[in-house]
């Protein structure tokens, strides 16, 4: 019966509807098939006629995902469309369908199924809209991508416990191994036993080898190494003679040693390290060599005594000779009588015996003829037994020859089988390791024919392998168990050749028939072309985490899920965790809670959409602050597919506070610019109105003043736009720079009615610069010091040549700057905010100066305290001829004219005072001389004293936090003293230097010498 429903779509509703490239049914809520697209009816092999009007469930009775019985089913989602009105997704689903019409196999197929209401007017459900997508294609990728990630971390599994045998094995082996890298031969690692037994008393590792060991030198064995180390054919020699010490300038003591020295090459061919494996035989030598000295004596005694045996027979042969003349009658005459004794003995005993003999001829014939008899019927009876025995004996022939024709037609399989297998077998036999079977394959691997190995010791052919492969044969045997060995390493030598590479190895234990194992059958499947690839696929890996944590910022990278899996090195120093303690928490942790839900809504789009991902949030830093990042990240296809995200964030705090300064900036500068011009448009009008003359002369004088301050707000932002145009023009001449001071004194107080600005004292010096923008700093530094001291009083200005420099100060008795100023009054756009005091102006001035002395090669620095005053200082220096004085001391004593350089010997530590004015250049000359001195004495401590400095050196601070203070430590620095310079600037740039992650160095700063020096001599 043809169920009820009501199509009210009109036709062309209809032929849209067809048309639709997705996969789509339209049906009643009583679930009636209303219509179908063209695809849908595609995919399920259906035509118009067979689902028009039909019930869904009549339409697909056969397929178990259709009914309601399974969970998250078809008709469960529909039932939940029908009853919430609200759209139902359900899961991708496996739904395997014919591939063609009428096929009988079923094609594996994946579908996103989605059930959407349309409700009419009054909000009633009147269709549903079922949509089908196929998503074969995606899932089945997915698997392939698990099952390769699956892949891949297995062999890193392998690879990891390939590792760790292989260091095992390394560091257990009964054998002295070391590795010397590079053409001086720097030991770059020893196994224990080489270091226990050869040098305990010496720390090697890290040495050239004649540094380590300078008594070889002119010995043979240095010859040997450079021998391998530039042809590169290994060399093998048997009781190698040594003479070592035991510590450095010990008693020598005679070595031998059986050894191996193997080059080894890099990724390009190049030999660039030699592998030493040796075993030590001296006890064996020297016991030899005494067993040939004993036997060498024993002969010489042999010899005398064989010498005294020859004398002593010579004299004994003679008196034999004078006693067989005197016995010689005796025995002739003996002779004659026993003769006759014997004669006639024998002829009474042959009268007796005849006698006897007739006496018993008669019963001896009647008992032979009996024995024939009995003879003649076992001989009867035997001979039937023999019938029957030839008759057995043929058939168990027969069975015997049928028995060998079938052994040796499994034999014959065995052997084809060894012959034709694709890997590498070898059965060894008894205590030598007799080579029993071969097949040509493990002939291949270590470079000999079957013929060359069969019947032969197998260590008698490849005796350079016995080591590693020796105990491992012998375990099998003795235990009895299936051993298996991957990635295994080996080399062997044939004909002036290395050959090498990995094996994948299954040793197990050859029963005989009554169950004893007396051999081992070895598996050997070569695996170095994956081994390798798998190698190059690490190292690439390897160069790949190197360039990321070589790159100066956030390097992240995700799974194409998203989840993070590294983070480079600065992301960890920045937070203070390890990277894989990061990867494991996710960012979650670290980004502020009120940039987190949009980077993460920007995140989870990125990653549904497969585009870059662009968004800023601030990241939690291990002291607590929060950090302006900008974060990118892009997806990385392979074949189409995202197999990885690569991530970055940068710091960009610094561009949101220059942001923040310059929107600050811009709306000061736009009240400081409105401001003189609207005094000046009000003066105007004031001028307009009165005929007064005295007060139009007062009006013109103070709208001359605003006038000026305006051109000094336009000339200072002139001036940052040249600057950062790299546009500023300087005109060097030689000036008389006493007048240029008096001149800039003389144009600000003009202005400075309440002040007194005095020249204290001025060195008369010619000086070659830009006189017009050096002055422009004079009058920046004395309008600061005019503004900071609003109540009036002195401002007194010194000039002095010191230190191949003259040095200018600007000092005032005003209110003072806080220290946490000082270091930023030079940067741009910034301004003091004084809770006393309001200033104007628009806080280019310093920034301005700054740059004019930096172009003077120059430097400034300031000195405050609130309350107190404020004096500015700045530097420029003079061309100097005269030599410098250095004292050099075999690095135990260093000094110029910026610092000196002590090697404490009682303490164990460098004491390094510096001097003087410092620029970035005397700062890097002075912090790699330290460097030098501590990793030639070999310490720990450094007492640095600062007091004696003068001056800016924060220039030279990035350096030293960046790249000095990590050298130091990678040389052996643990204990850093640091003594303040009396100047706030120099303490600024102290606490910067030292305000780095570096690692094992402990920082401590003082005031006082004395404490200093207590606390580096209790750590």
């Amino acid at each position: 019966m043809q169920p009820n429903f009501t199509n009210d779509l009109n036709p062309e509703e209809l032929l849209i509807f067809r048309n639709l490239p997705q996969n789509i049914l339209l049906l009643s809520p009583e679930l009636i098939i209303i219509e179908a697209s063209d695809a849908y009816l595609y995919t399920a092999h259906k035509t118009r006629t067979d689902m028009s009007g039909q019930h869904l469930f009549d339409v697909f009775p056969t397929y178990t995902q259709w009914l309601p019985n399974v969970d998250q089913g078809i008709e469960r989602s529909l039932r939940e469309v029908i009853s919430t009105g609200e759209a139902h997704e359900l899961p991708v689903t496996r739904f395997d369908t014919p591939e063609t019409v009428g096929a009988a196999s079923l094609k594996e197929r994946y579908w996103k199924t989605t059930n959407k209401p349309v409700k009419d007017a009054n909000g009633n459900l009147k269709y549903i809209i079922h949509l089908t997508e196929e998503v074969t294609e995606q899932v089945l990728r997915e698997n392939r991508l698990k099952d390769a990630l699956e892949d891949e971390h297995k062999s890193a599994i392998k690879a990891t416990v390939l590792a760790e045998q292989m260091e095992r094995l390394f560091h257990d082996i009964p054998a002295q191994i070391a590795i010397f890298r590079g053409e001086d031969m720097v030991f770059d690692y020893v196994n224990p036993q080489y270091q226990r037994e050869l040098f305990p008393g010496r720390d090697i590792l890290g040495l050239p080898l004649l540094a380590a060991l300078p008594e070889l030198n002119n010995q043979p064995i240095i010859d040997v190494l450079h021998q391998v180390y530039s042809i590169g054919e290994p060399h093998i020699e048997n009781e190698l003679y040594v003479p070592l010490a035991a510590y450095k300038g010990g008693k020598l003591i005679d070595h031998y040693f059986n050894s191996v020295y193997q080059p080894l090459r890099n990724d390009r061919g190049e030999i660039d390290a030699l592998l030493s494996f040796k075993y030590e035989i001296t006890e064996h030598v020297l016991a030899r060599k005494t067993l040939e000295l004993n036997e060498q004596k024993l002969s010489e005694a042999n010899e005398q005594l064989k010498a005294a045996y020859e004398e002593l027979q010579a004299i004994h042969e003679e008196l034999q000779a004078s006693n067989e003349e005197l016995t010689s009658t005796n025995e002739d005459l003996q002779k004659a009588q026993h003769s006759l004794r014997e004669l006639n003995t024998q002829l009474e005993d042959r009268v007796a015996e005849r006698t006897k003999q007739l006496e018993e001829s008669i019963e001896e014939q009647q008992g032979l003829n009996e024995e024939i008899r009995a003879a003649n019927e076992e001989m009867l009876a035997a001979n039937e037994e023999l019938a029957a025995t030839n008759e057995e004996l043929n058939i168990t022939q027969q069975h015997l020859r049928e028995t060998l024709a079938g052994l040796t037609a499994t034999q014959q399989r065995l052997s084809n089988l060894v012959n034709d297998a694709t890997i590498g077998i070898i059965l060894v036999t008894g205590k030598e390791f007799k080579v029993d079977v071969v097949n040509k394959i493990y002939g291949n691997l270590i470079g000999r024919t079957t013929e060359e190995l069969q019947g032969k010791a197998l260590f008698s052919i490849i005796p350079e392998a016995e080591a590693t492969f020796r105990p491992i044969i012998e375990r099998v045997r003795d235990s009895g168990e299936t051993l298996y060995l991957y990635d295994q390493p080996y080399f062997v030598y044939n004909d002036h050749r290395t050959i090498e590479g990995f094996l994948n190895l299954a040793y197990q234990p050859y029963h005989e028939t009554d169950g004893t194992v007396t051999g081992v059958m070895v598996l050997c499947q070569d695996v170095t072309e994956q081994v390798e690839a798998r190698r190059k696929l690490e190292q690439s890996e390897e160069r790949f985490r190197f360039m990321l944590n070589a790159i100066p910022q956030q390097v992240w990278t995700a799974r194409p899920d998203g989840a993070l899996d590294y983070v480079n090195d600065v992301v960890a120093n920045d937070f203070g965790f390890a990277g894989h303690e990061i990867v494991g928490y996710g960012w979650q942790q670290f980004i502020h809670p009120d940039d987190l839900p949009g980077c993460m809504h920007a995140w989870r789009a990125a990653l549904t959409a497969e585009t870059p991902y662009l968004t800023e949030f601030r990241l939690k830093m291990k002291d607590g602050s929060y950090i302006w990042h900008l974060a990118r990240a892009v997806p990385f296809r392979e074949n189409g597919v995202v197999t990885l995200w690569l991530g970055t964030n940068t710091n960009i705090d610094l561009q949101k506070a220059n942001e923040h300064k310059k929107d600050e900036f811009l709306s000061i500068a736009s009240h400081e610019l409105k401001t003189p011009l609207t005094s000046i448009k009000a003066f105007n009008q004031l001028m307009q109105r009165t005929k007064d003359p005295e007060k139009l002369n007062g009006f013109i004088g103070k709208s001359a003043d605003h006038i000026f301050r305006l051109e000094k707000l336009i000339s200072d932002l002139l001036d940052v736009t040249r600057i950062n145009a790299g546009k500023m023009t300087y005109e060097l001449q030689p000036f008389d720079f006493t007048q240029m001071l008096s001149d800039s004194i003389e144009s600000v107080q003009l202005k400075a009615d309440n002040h007194q600005i005095i020249l204290e004292s001025a060195d008369s010096l010619t000086y070659t610069g830009d006189r017009l923008r050096l002055e422009q700093v004079m009058n920046n530094f004395l309008t600061n010091a005019v503004k900071y001291s609003p109540n009036g009083g002195r401002i007194l200005i010194n000039s002095r040549v010191q230190d191949n420099g003259v040095v200018v100060s600007v000092e005032d008795f005003g209110i003072g700057i806080d220290e946490e100023h000082l270091d930023k009054l030079f940067d741009r756009y910034y301004r003091v905010d004084n809770t006393a005091m309001r200033f104007e102006g628009l806080g280019l001035g310093l920034f301005i100066s700054s740059e004019i002395l930096k172009r003077h090669h120059g430097t400034f620095w300031i000195e405050s305290r609130q309350g107190q005053g404020t004096t500015f200082f700045f530097r420029l220096p003079l061309q100097n001829d005269e030599p410098v004085e250095i004292i050099d001391q075999d690095d135990v004593f260093y000094k110029d004219k910026t610092i000196t350089v002590t090697y404490n010997e009682a303490a164990k530590r460098l004491d390094v005072d510096w001097t003087g004015f410092q620029d970035l250049e005397s700062v890097k000359a002075g912090g790699m001389r330290m460097l030098r001195m501590l990793k030639h004495n070999k310490v720990s401590r450094v007492l640095n004293d600062n007091t004696h400095v003068i001056g800016n050196w924060s220039e030279a601070s990035d350096w030293a936090a960046q790249e000095w203070f990590p050298m130091m430590e990678a040389a052996g620095l643990r204990y850093f003293a640091w003594i303040y310079s009396p100047s706030a600037f120099a303490r600024l740039a102290a606490e910067k230097s030292a305000d780095v992650s570096i690692g094992n160095v402990t920082v401590q700063f003082f005031t006082d010498y004395y404490d200093a020096e207590r606390w580096i001599n209790e750590v």
